[in-house]
């Protein structure tokens, strides 16, 4: 009897990890389907496969969210601007995408003068591209190069400070594959 209750509880736990792994459709599962075109807070569209040649940083956004508001604080002196400025002599592309149906264009040009945001914050209020990606919390980040995803999750370890998408970055330019090339999203 306990070899049958084993038997059994091992084909069900070999077949929910087959079930899992082959259900799991993230963004680096889809990489090659991971195309849009979104308009910024002006009207200007910005295609990703456009920009496929570089370092592409996508950082979902959204103005009012407790966990995006410090990362843009001038307080912060890793704020998202300062790495942005960093990396965009680099050539590495920056952009912000909000997919928050409650959110406005006015909304996010406030959050954008606030904060003095340099880069393009782009509109997807039906959540199309965010469901793409697999983007359910602010921020996420996924760092991207002929559409390949490198990184996807948090920004930084909020314990320790490191900066993921800086560390992504840094062993990208010095030719290293990333070492940590996933992390959990915690907005």
């Amino acid at each position: 009897m306990k070899k049958l209750v084993a038997l059994i509880l091992g084909v069900a736990l070999i077949g929910g990890v087959v079930a899992a792994q082959d259900g799991s459709k993230d963004a680096k599962t889809e990489a090659k389907k991971l195309d849009f075109t979104l308009k910024d807070l002006d009207g200007k569209a910005f295609t990703l496969a456009d920009i496929k040649d570089k370092y592409v940083v996508i950082e979902w956004t959204e103005s009012a969210c407790p966990a995006v508001r410090p990362h843009y604080s001038k307080k912060n002196s890793k704020n998202i601007q300062g790495i942005v400025k960093r990396f965009k002599d680099k050539g590495v592309v920056w952009l912000a995408v909000c997919s928050t149906s409650k959110n406005t264009v006015e909304g996010l040009k406030k959050f954008r003068s606030e904060f003095d945001i340099k880069h393009p914050i782009l509109t997807d209020f039906n959540g199309k591209v965010g469901k793409l990606f697999g983007a359910k919390r602010t921020p996420h980040m996924f760092v991207l190069k002929n559409g390949e995803v490198l990184y996807q999750g948090a920004i930084d370890d909020r314990k320790s400070g490191n900066n993921y998408v800086v560390q992504a970055l840094d062993e990208l330019m010095a030719g290293k594959a990333v070492s940590t090339p996933r992390t959990r999203p915690y907005g």
